[in-house]
């Protein structure tokens, strides 16, 4: 996504959820929100959190993860996992004004520096196999993959357009 995300939290936010506010741009928080990891506790997992170690401390992190324990708003402000902790229902007006703020900036810089940071912060592998995977299903839906199958058929050479 080249435009910024700015997740909005209140009360309980587990698993996908934490995956979702990390992988955002910017985050705020109610005050009653409390961000949890429980997969070690119940033995799965996606891989998706193991970027976090790379957007908040490494060892509250890992606590996190290897635990399966929580951290309260103001905590998640403090390491730097959300922006701003307002009181509950207040957080959308926060983050509304933030969009304000953003908005009436240069998109084209918005653009180019939300991707540098992109390609800046470390991956897990499960980030690094869906970037692929949607480059891979990029090729096999492009005119270019449809030539190649028609002429592999027809046995004839393909004419490619680049696109």
């Amino acid at each position: 996504v080249d435009k910024p995300i700015i997740a909005v939290t209140a009360g309980l936010v587990v698993g996908g959820g934490l995956v979702l506010v990390q992988f955002a741009d910017l985050a705020i928080a109610a005050d009653n929100t409390v961000f949890s990891y429980p997969e070690a506790k119940v033995g799965f997992s996606g891989g998706l959190i193991s970027s976090l170690a790379a957007r908040i401390p490494h060892k509250v992190a890992m606590e996190l993860l290897l635990v399966g324990g929580r951290i309260d708003a103001q905590r998640a402000y403090e390491v730097g996992l959300v922006n701003r902790v307002t009181p509950l229902g207040q957080q959308l007006d926060a983050a509304r004004e933030l969009a304000a703020q953003i908005a009436v900036n240069a998109p084209l810089v918005l653009k180019l520096l939300k991707g540098f940071v992109g390609q800046t912060l470390p991956k897990g592998p499960t980030e690094t196999a869906a970037h692929a995977r949607r480059e891979i299903e990029a090729i096999n839906a492009s005119a270019d993959f449809h030539e190649g199958i028609a002429a592999f058929v027809d046995k004839r050479a393909p004419v490619f357009g680049g696109h």
